[in-house]
């Protein structure tokens, strides 16, 4: 029992009980700070994510139109021009989906894409030869050479434009020894 009942401590009324403002208003900085944060680290592992699948895909057009390349040109039996830009050979053998012997990978340096084309021919291809014609092979291509080397290795060099918003291109580099020379 209280000793003095007059100035004991009264259980707060009904409008009484809660935070104070000062307990308010340092929740709702301390939430504040916390969420621009988490906003921070959200977005930029958001923006890396994007960056990174749009190189994935860039890389992988570029595997795959080296691999074409490098897969008709083991099969070629004779190298007619293999120059910065133009690669012109003739196959040894047909296939189903192509059965032209002559292939032609020429890069439009205007557009920046790599194009193929063939005839059964060699007088089927326009001359000088076109670089507007054919099927696309890759796009934003900035440096495509072809040149012989030492014991019929062909080197092929293909130099990919960074993408939109990036600062870096790609570039690739292989070796190519024509099985039928």
């Amino acid at each position: 029992m209280p000793i003095n009942k007059k100035y004991r401590n009264k259980s707060p009324q009904k409008g009484e009980a809660g935070f104070t403002l000062m307990e308010m208003v340092m929740v709702i900085v301390l939430a504040s700070i916390l969420g621009i944060f988490v906003f921070g680290v959200l977005t930029k592992c958001i923006v890396a994510q994007r960056d990174m699948q749009v190189r994935k895909e860039m890389s992988d057009d570029a595997v795959r139109s080296m691999d074409k390349v490098n897969r008709e040109l083991r099969e070629a039996s004779v190298v007619y021009s293999a120059q910065p830009n133009q690669l012109f050979f003739k196959k040894s053998i047909t296939s189903s989906t192509d059965p032209n012997l002559f292939v032609l990978y020429i890069r439009n340096p205007a557009t920046h894409t790599l194009r193929r084309q063939s005839d059964a021919d060699v007088t089927g291809f326009p001359w000088p030869f076109n670089p507007t014609i054919g099927n696309v092979i890759a796009t934003n291509m900035k440096l495509f050479s072809a040149t012989w080397g030492v014991g019929s290795r062909y080197t092929i060099q293909m130099e990919f434009e960074s993408a939109p918003g990036a600062n870096d291109g790609s570039e690739w580099v292989t070796y190519v020894l024509p099985r039928n020379l």
